[in-house]
């Protein structure tokens, strides 16, 4: 008897931001991710802002869990965030996969679009930097323990006789939360404060990722004419064991298909329900504006090719 061979399973590898732009659109997936176009305008002021605020963090918490000195750790994160701030001559041109100074590609870019000080609607880059100085005062105390800082984990989330899902994340920092135990902490800077919502999928990726159902959002408000004890908050978002199911088993998967079907047949279609957000346009509007012939002219002269995708680049967080 002949054995039957079995097609090889495809791998498909998503992460939140990823299978959000997936279920958003097929053709800005496509652009973004495929051919990782980037609009040459750089970062909003909100993005710019936000990052600056997790640099700050990230080179905090990891000083505190190598042990430094509190004071050493404030002190190593304020610097980093100055050279943020600044730009490194090396890194932050995004075409140099191996820059000279042993950071990652666009690490410290230098700021494009944050003035100085406050300005209209533009939060400044000084502002945030206080706000960061009195966040380490304010939780001088923290109950927390972190674990790990910016650290991606991955694992095979769905598998079955076709294909498999390996999932990524990047973990802003773990932690353990000793009344409810190992989990991730996500930080959220922002200028409106609005609950966080348990839908989307980076926060359960993460709860899969680490077999829990919880997840602490550490949120940063920019509101300057509030207090910072109003400013800043700690939330605990949860989910019910059907619902993480749910989202493994049915949503994952159904999207993974999808982006199969996209890729093989080479059409990633458009979806013009998503064209406008509370972040403002998506960021290839013009593109899909322009006749057919015109589009690759748009593209050359309002984007760049940003370094390939991956969850150590997060920032486009959900």
């Amino acid at each position: 008897m002949t054995d039957i061979i079995l097609p090889p399973k495809k791998n498909v590898i998503m992460d939140a931001t990823t299978l959000s732009s997936l279920m958003s659109c097929g053709r800005y997936y496509d652009l973004r991710f495929n051919h990782r176009f980037v609009p040459v305008r750089g970062k909003s002021n909100s993005l710019e802002i936000g990052s600056l605020a997790h640099k700050v963090l990230e080179v905090y918490y990891k000083h505190i869990i190598q042990g430094f000195p509190r004071n050493t750790s404030i002190g190593q994160a304020i610097a980093a965030g100055q050279l943020y701030i600044t730009g490194c001559p090396h890194c932050s041109n995004l075409q140099d996969d191996k820059p000279a100074c042993k950071h990652e590609a666009g690490e410290y870019p230098g700021v494009t679009i944050t003035p100085e000080s406050n300005e209209g609607k533009l939060i400044g880059w000084k502002f945030v930097m206080d706000t960061m100085e009195q966040y380490f005062e304010f939780y001088k105390n923290d109950a927390w323990i972190p674990l790990a800082a910016e650290v991606v984990k991955g694992e095979v989330l769905y598998e079955d006789d076709e294909i498999r899902v390996l999932w990524k994340a990047k973990l802003d920092l773990l932690i353990d939360q000793q009344q409810v135990g190992i989990m991730s902490a996500d930080h959220k800077t922002f200028k409106q404060n609005r609950p966080k919502s348990t839908l989307g999928n980076q926060f359960p990726g993460q709860c899969c990722l680490l077999k829990t159902r919880n997840v602490l959002v550490n949120k940063i408000g920019w509101q300057t004419s509030y207090k910072i004890a109003d400013r800043l908050s700690r939330e605990l978002v949860s989910y019910s064991k059907d619902r993480l199911e749910e989202w493994q088993t049915e949503i994952l998967p159904y999207y993974a298909y999808k982006f199969i079907d996209y890729q093989e047949s080479g059409y990633w279609p458009p979806d013009y329900t998503h064209c406008e957000t509370m972040y403002g346009p998506c960021s290839f509007k013009e593109v899909c504006e322009a006749d057919r012939g015109m589009r690759e002219e748009v593209l050359r002269n309002e984007f760049q090719i940003a370094p390939k995708w991956d969850p150590t680049n997060k920032s486009e967080d959900e």
